[in-house]
């Protein structure tokens, strides 16, 4: 498919209706008045207008007793049935508002804003064939009015009948003659139906009707890289620069040309340049930023003016969140996670309800594992948005590292009660942190309990299978159960080294100290860098004591206290072993 989003005034015709003030208020009909005496149209028009005035008022209520009064005097005038119709809209009683409306236009099918009311409703409940059969209808009474084929064809459009669309936009063409926005429109229809050479034609005719404007030389050029013929586009995009250096969708084409053909270098110059003009509009530039965001962060050559750039885009649209989001992420990448926070608060002093932005904060102090900071911005967060559940969950974490027990479970509680019936993962998720939480308090069988609530809404969460085979064995209760656990997360993560650390110590507790060594030992093999590994190397020690390796077991406790494990009760076993050798 051939690419023109990046063309402003490239824009599918939306539903006509919506832009032609469907709401506008209607005086009554005449025929109504034929039919009053002079009194009761008196009191029916006062009514009617007053009752418009409270509906503008948004006094909904009140106008719509005010319009059945009007109903008493007479319940046929359409401009009365309109207005109902509108005033059951605004209300949220769309039943109700589809009959008024079609009364409206049962009195009158020749006036266009009934009709146009009418359209709006149907489309806006999706029987858009209705809505097409009234647009149709239009054509009769407005055969000259360029709205009629507009909203014609957009509604052939919303039933996918682009050939008929197409056959409304020629008409719209030989009432208004040739245009960007109708060819255009016409030029996406074509492609839709497959039908390549008209849709170029539609392209050609623009050209040929404004040959001054480049942007229609540069779709042309576009055109000719979709259809494999990239040196006649490169000489369209070489003619549009020299005949306007400053046009941005130049840039961007040919930054695809070079792009196409390998040369990220020259690719990246063309897209950097269209950034740089203010022809290009802020949602284009954001469009482009977010294709190029990973080449941007990772092109160790050109930092500065990458870094340039994202301070020159915020400096001319300061109120554009992504912007600072893509720069954040560029800081983010170059280790500058202090730049990139400051990034974070200037998109929430924009928007304090952005749950991304919050999201992207929050992550972002735990990555850093900088926990009161994260407690901070998830209390923060949670005052800006208290019913996004993720928020408590992340000071959960926090509270829990600052060992505020009780203050962390609130935290899980209160998620909890915000998360739905069927998000059962996250539930479960829920459930396993109150069981860390419950035993770090030393509230064992609390901490049980919630496991089990946690697998019984998701059995196969492996997080908590693990934890709770490991706490099971540490509390050597029903280490059967345990070890059936903790098989169940080799199954599923044969190379994850802590699952691998707890089954062997199962087996330690069961007294199995051959396979407790061979499932240690493959632990070990498959710890990842990052991980700390003192609590894995002070477990070896004790298995390989328990198979009569005492000089290895005195090593491996040794180097387990090198680590962060650095525990009284280590320290012991050290000096004990020590001082029996």
């Amino acid at each position: 498919m051939i690419n023109i989003k990046k063309y402003s005034f490239i824009v599918g015709i939306s539903m006509l209706l919506l832009s032609c003030n469907s709401q506008k208020a209607v005086v009554p009909d005449t025929p109504a008045k034929m039919l009053l005496s002079e009194e009761e149209q008196t009191r029916f028009s006062t009514f009617f207008y007053e009752g418009i005035r409270q509906k503008e008022e948004r006094l909904f209520d009140q106008a719509l007793e005010t319009f059945r009064m009007c109903e008493q005097i007479d319940s046929t005038d359409g401009g009365l049935q309109s207005e109902l119709g509108q005033l059951y809209t605004a209300i949220g009683k769309a039943d109700m508002a589809l009959t008024a409306t079609k009364k409206a236009y049962e009195s009158n099918p020749s006036n266009w804003w009934y009709n146009l009311n009418l359209i709006s409703l149907y489309a806006a409940l999706k029987q858009n064939e209705k809505a097409l059969e009234i647009a149709l209808n239009l054509e009769q009474f407005y055969p000259e009015k360029e709205e009629t084929f507009q909203i014609q064809s957009s509604l052939y459009k919303e039933v996918k009948l682009y050939a008929k669309a197409i056959e409304a936009l020629d008409k719209l063409e030989r009432i208004a003659g040739v245009d960007g926005a109708t060819s255009m429109d016409k030029f996406n229809l074509y492609l839709q139906l497959r039908q390549n050479k008209k849709a170029i034609a539609e392209i050609d005719k623009l050209s040929a009707k404004f040959p001054s404007d480049m942007r229609y030389k540069v779709l042309r050029g576009d055109i000719y890289m979709y259809q494999k013929m990239p040196e006649k586009a490169f000489e369209v995009y070489k003619q549009v620069e020299a005949n306007e250096p400053k046009n941005p969708y130049v840039f961007v084409s040919l930054s695809e040309y070079y792009k196409d053909k390998g040369d990220d270098e020259s690719s990246m110059q063309n897209m950097m340049k269209a950034l740089k003009l203010d022809a290009l509009e802020v949602e284009q530039k954001i469009t482009i930023l977010g294709e190029y965001i990973k080449d941007l962060v990772r092109d160790t050559v050109k930092l500065d003016e990458t870094e340039s750039l994202f301070k020159l885009l915020i400096d001319r649209y300061p109120l554009e969140e992504k912007v600072y989001d893509y720069y954040a992420v560029f800081l983010q990448f170059r280790k500058r996670n202090t730049e990139a926070l400051a990034n974070y608060e200037t998109m929430l002093n924009i928007n304090p309800k952005n749950e991304q932005t919050w999201m992207q904060l929050i992550q972002l102090r735990l990555q850093e594992q900088n926990f009161v900071e994260l407690q901070k911005a998830a209390d923060r967060a949670i005052a800006s948005l208290p019913e996004v559940h993720q928020y408590y969950f992340y000071k959960g974490i926090a509270e829990t590292q600052l060992k505020n027990y009780p203050i962390a479970l609130d935290a899980n509680n209160k998620a909890l009660s915000l998360v739905k019936e069927e998000e059962k993962p996250v539930k479960s998720d829920y459930y396993a942190q109150i069981g860390d939480i419950y035993y770090k308090m030393d509230s064992t069988e609390r901490a049980f309990e919630a496991y089990e609530k946690a697998l019984e809404v998701n059995p196969v969460n492996v997080y908590v299978m693990n934890n709770y085979a490991y706490y099971l064995s540490e509390k050597n209760m029903n280490l059967k159960k345990s070890e059936s656990l903790s098989a169940k997360t080799i199954e599923k993560e044969p190379k994850n080294s802590t699952y691998l650390d707890t089954y062997a110590w199962i087996f330690y507790q069961q007294g199995n100290y051959s396979l407790a060594k061979f499932y240690m030992e493959r632990a070990i093999d498959n710890m990842d860098k990052k991980q700390d590994p003192g609590v894995m190397y002070e477990h070896y020690g004790d298995i390989l004591l328990k198979t009569g390796n005492e000089k290895k077991a005195l090593e491996m406790w040794k180097k387990a206290y090198e680590t962060e494990n650095k525990t009284d009760a280590l320290k012991l076993k050290i000096e004990n072993l020590s001082k029996e050798k």
